[in-house]
C-alpha cells in the first residue's frame, strides 16, 4: 500500500488536465494554509506510519543492540529519503501545475495579445471605414445640398424619360411654372403634350422623336406651353441620353426651364436693333436685309422694284419753333399715313431723322412708279395740327430703280439719297429720278470740299467791306466783313456758293476764326491809321454761339490783337438760338464782357423774331433785304413802320441791309431807321477801295 502510494508520488509529471483547467479557470480554489496542511498531514501520517512499521519490523529483525543501532540509523535514512520524496513529489507537483499554469497563462495572455492587437488593427481599420463613410455620407449630402441648390438657383424643373418603358417623370418645379399642382398634372406625357401651343407642337414632338433616332450627344428644344391661367410661357428643354452597347437610347433626362422673360426681352432688344422706336416702322438696318433679300429674288425672277427716299422739308424749322415733342408727334401721324397706303409686300421704313424709305415691288414703269409717289405725296400734303397749331409740309422725294440705277443694296441706295438731295437742294416739295448727272455734281461738289480744305491751310480767302452808312448825317459808321473765295482755278468764288458747303463738311468753324482775326486785324491797322470810329462787323454762325471753344478763341484773339473792341460787333441770325436758346445768351454775354456788341441778323425772315428781341443780349437789329423790299409796297409799309418803331422804343440800333433805290432810302429816314447798307452806297469792295469812303464828305452817298 505504502509502496503503491509512493509510486504515485514518484509520477510527478503526471497533470491532471480536468483539474489544470480547473485551475486555470479559477474553479480550483488555491488556499496556502490548506496546501500546507495538506502536505503536513501527509508527512505526519506518512511519518506515523513508518514508526509504528518499522520499530514493528525493527523489533522482529533486529536480536541485539547493534543489529538495532544499525538498522534503526538505516530506518532513519530511509525515512528521511522516502519523507524527502515525498516532499519533493507535493512540491514538484503543485509547483508544475503552477507553472503549466503560469504557460497556459501565458500562451493565452500571447494569444489574447496577439487578438488584441488584432482588435485594435481592425478597429483602427473599422474607424478609418467609418471616417471614410463619413466623409462619402457627407460628399454625398454636400452633392445631393449641391444639386439641390443648383437645380433651385438655376431655377430649373427636372423631367426623366424611360424610354424603354415609355415612363415619363417631371418634378414639382416643372408644373410650378405652368402654375399647376402635383395632383392637377400628373406625369402622363399626354397631358403635357396637349399643353403645347398650336404653332411649337410640332416642332417640339420632332424634335424630342428625332433626337431619339439619331446619334446627338445632346437635346435642346424650345416651345410653348400654356399656362394654368391660360397664358402661354416659352419653356427651355435640355437633356442627356443613356444609350445601351447597341447604341440605342434606353434613356432621356434633363432640365425644363422658364424662357419667358429671356424670349421677350430678346425680342424687345431685336425690335430696338430692327425697329425705329418713334414710328416703329423698320430702321435701316431691317430696310437693307429686306433689300438684299429682294434683290435677290429679284434677279432670280428678272423683277424691277423702285427705291424710293422722302425727306420733310424744313422739318427743322418745325422742330425750332415748335419743339422736338410736335416734331416727334408729326413724324408718329406721317408713319401712321404710310402705314395705311402702303401694304405688303411693298416696304416702308424710317432712315432717321425726316427720313423715310419707301419700296415698291413688281414695278412694271417709271409711271407707275410716279403715280404711286404723286398719290403719297398728296396724302401728306395736307394741313396738319399738333397742340392747336395749323401747319403744313411738302416732301422731296428722291427715287432709283432697279437694276437700272443700281443692281447692289449699297450703289440703289446711294442713288436714290442723290436724288432725294438733289430735289432739295434744287426744287423742294417734289420728286425726280436718280441720273448720272447728279453722280457728277455729287463729285464736283465732293471735289469742291476738298479745295474748300485746301483754301483754309493755304488762306485762299480774302475779305471785302460793304460800307454801312448813319442815314442821319451820310457818313460811313462802319464796314461788314464778307468772305471771298479766290480759287485758283474759277477765280472768285462769292460766299453763297461755298458756306453752306462748309457747314455740311463741318469747315465753317476753321473758316470762321479766319475771317475774325484777319478783320480784327484789319481793324487795328485802320486805328492806326486814324480811322478809329470805323466799326468793324464780323458775322458769326449758329454753331459758333454754342461752341464754347469758339468763346474761348474770341478772348483769347482780344488779348492778342489790341483794338478798340467796343467798335466790334458780332452778327448772328436767330437760328444760333434755337438749338440751346439759355446757352446761346450765356456766350454771347460772356463775348459782351470784351466789349462787343451783338447784332440780329436777317430780322423779319424767321418764325419768332419779335419773341427774341427782350431776350436775346443784342445791341442792333438788321432788317433783311426781303423786308426793305416791301417798302415799295403801300400795304406793306404799316407793318414796316410798326417794326421800326417797335425796335426804337427797344432803344436799340436798326441797320436796313439790301438797300438799293433812293425810294427805299427815304422811307427808311423818314421812318428814323438809323444806319443801312446795300449796293445803293456800294458793293462789297476790297479793303484799300473801302478806305476811300472813310473820308467822304457828307451826302457824297
Amino acid at each position: 500500500m505504502l509502496l503503491n502510494f509512493l509510486s504515485k508520488l514518484l509520477k510527478p509529471n503526471t497533470i491532471d488536465e480536468d483539474k489544470l483547467l480547473d485551475y486555470l479557470k479559477y474553479d480550483y480554489d488555491i488556499k496556502p494554509a490548506k496546501e500546507a496542511l495538506k502536505i503536513t498531514l501527509i508527512y505526519g501520517i506518512v511519518g506515523v506510519l513508518w514508526v509504528i512499521a518499522s520499530d514493528e519490523i525493527l523489533s522482529l529483525v533486529a536480536k541485539d543492540v547493534n543489529t538495532f543501532k544499525t538498522l534503526a540509523m538505516f530506518k532513519g535514512w530511509l525515512y528521511v529519503s522516502i519523507t524527502m520524496i515525498i516532499v519533493y513529489s507535493l512540491i514538484f507537483t503543485k509547483l508544475t501545475l503552477f507553472k503549466r499554469a503560469l504557460e497556459k497563462i501565458h500562451d493565452n495572455y500571447e494569444i489574447m495579445s496577439s487578438a488584441n492587437e488584432e482588435l485594435v488593427a481592425l478597429q483602427e481599420d473599422l474607424k478609418e471605414q467609418f471616417i471614410e463613410s463619413e466623409k462619402h455620407r457627407n460628399a454625398l449630402e454636400t452633392s445631393e445640398q449641391r444639386y439641390e441648390l443648383a437645380v433651385e438657383g438655376a431655377d430649373c424643373g427636372i423631367w426623366d424619360w424611360d424610354v424603354e418603358n415609355d415612363q415619363w417623370y417631371f418634378s414639382a418645379k416643372c408644373r410650378k411654372y405652368l402654375g399647376f399642382e402635383d395632383h392637377e398634372l400628373k406625369n402622363d406625357i399626354r397631358d403635357w403634350i396637349r399643353l403645347l401651343h398650336p404653332d411649337t407642337k410640332a416642332q417640339a414632338l420632332s424634335r424630342i422623336n428625332d433626337y431619339v433616332m439619331s446619334g446627338d450627344t445632346a437635346y435642346e428644344s424650345t416651345f410653348k406651353m400654356r399656362c394654368k391661367d391660360g397664358s402661354y410661357k416659352w419653356m427651355l428643354s435640355k437633356g442627356k441620353s443613356i444609350r445601351n452597347s447597341e447604341g440605342k437610347v434606353i434613356r432621356v433626362a434633363g432640365s425644363f426651364a422658364d424662357i419667358t422673360t429671356y424670349v421677350e426681352m430678346n425680342e424687345k432688344l431685336n425690335s430696338m436693333a430692327y425697329y425705329d422706336m418713334l414710328t416703329e416702322l423698320p430702321n435701316r438696318f431691317l430696310l437693307e436685309d429686306s433689300l438684299e433679300k429682294l434683290i435677290k429674288e429679284a434677279n432670280e425672277d428678272k423683277r424691277r422694284f423702285a427705291l424710293v427716299y422722302m425727306d420733310i422739308d424744313n422739318f427743322k424749322n418745325i422742330n425750332d419753333t415748335m419743339g422736338h415733342l410736335c416734331g416727334d408727334k408729326l413724324l408718329k401721324d406721317v408713319a401712321t399715313i404710310l402705314k395705311e397706303k402702303i401694304k405688303q409686300p411693298n416696304i416702308i421704313a424710317r432712315l432717321g431723322g425726316d427720313e423715310f424709305a419707301i419700296v415698291f415691288v413688281d414695278i412694271e414703269d417709271k409711271k407707275q412708279v410716279v403715280s404711286k409717289v404723286k398719290e403719297l405725296i398728296q396724302c401728306l400734303r395736307k394741313p396738319w395740327v399738333i397742340e392747336g397749331q395749323e401747319f403744313f409740309i411738302s416732301f422731296s422725294a428722291g427715287i432709283a430703280l432697279y437694276p437700272g440705277h443700281g443692281e447692289t443694296l449699297s450703289v440703289l441706295m446711294k442713288n436714290a439719297d442723290m436724288a432725294m438731295y438733289y430735289v432739295k437742294k434744287n426744287m423742294k416739295d417734289d420728286y425726280c429720278f436718280y441720273n448720272s448727272e447728279m453722280e457728277e455734281l455729287n463729285l464736283n461738289q465732293v471735289k469742291l470740299v476738298n479745295d474748300l480744305r485746301r483754301a483754309i491751310d493755304n488762306e485762299q480767302f480774302i475779305l471785302y467791306y460793304q460800307p454801312i452808312i448813319n442815314l442821319y448825317d451820310s457818313q460811313v459808321n462802319g464796314v461788314e466783313a464778307l468772305i471771298r473765295w479766290y480759287h485758283p482755278e474759277k477765280g472768285m468764288i462769292p460766299p453763297i456758293d461755298f458756306i453752306p458747303l462748309a457747314e455740311e463738311a463741318g469747315l465753317i468753324y476753321d473758316i470762321e476764326k479766319w475771317v475774325l482775326k484777319t478783320a480784327l486785324i484789319q481793324k487795328k491797322q485802320w486805328e492806326e491809321k486814324g480811322y478809329d470810329n470805323i466799326k468793324m462787323s464780323v458775322n458769326i454762325s449758329g454753331k459758333a454761339v454754342v461752341n464754347e471753344g469758339f468763346i474761348g478763341y474770341i478772348k483769347n484773339l482780344t488779348e492778342e490783337i489790341t483794338c478798340n473792341y467796343d467798335d466790334v460787333q458780332f452778327e448772328v441770325t436767330e437760328t444760333a438760338f434755337m438749338e440751346d436758346l439759355d446757352l446761346a445768351i450765356n456766350n454771347l454775354k460772356q463775348i459782351k464782357k470784351t466789349g462787343i456788341k451783338i447784332a440780329l441778323d436777317d430780322f423779319g425772315t424767321g418764325y419768332s423774331s419779335l419773341t427774341y428781341l427782350k431776350k436775346l443780349p443784342i445791341d442792333v437789329v438788321k432788317l433783311d433785304r426781303g423786308f426793305i423790299k416791301t417798302t415799295t409796297n403801300i400795304e406793306e409799309e404799316p407793318i414796316i413802320h410798326y417794326v421800326i418803331k417797335l425796335i426804337n422804343r427797344l432803344e436799340l440800333k436798326l441797320v436796313a441791309e439790301g438797300v438799293e433805290t433812293i425810294k427805299q432810302l427815304n422811307f427808311l429816314k423818314k421812318n428814323h431807321c438809323d444806319y443801312a447798307q446795300g449796293y445803293l452806297f456800294s458793293r462789297p469792295v476790297e479793303s484799300k477801295e473801302v478806305e476811300s469812303y472813310f473820308t467822304m464828305k457828307q451826302d457824297s452817298f
